[in-house]
């Protein structure tokens, strides 16, 4: 099996999750309110899932090809 390079965005995603996910479990930390976790995951998922879906190819792949005049 080839490797490949690795997908940071997604490295990041998972690590937030697993740490609200602790956070939640563990019955939260100090003074954070708690009732706010599920937007903050909300709203989080949405800037991933804007960003995840950006093209990745360079504008130049998008261009017509020249024509060849006679």
């Amino acid at each position: 099996m080839a490797r490949h390079p690795a997908d940071l965005l997604s490295l990041v995603a998972g690590l937030l999750v697993l740490g609200l996910g602790l956070l939640l479990l563990s019955g939260g930390v100090g003074d954070i309110p708690l009732e706010w976790a599920g937007p903050a995951v909300a709203i989080g998922l949405g800037v991933v899932i804007v960003v995840a879906a950006r093209p990745n190819r360079a504008p130049e792949e998008d261009a017509p090809a020249p024509k060849e005049e006679s």
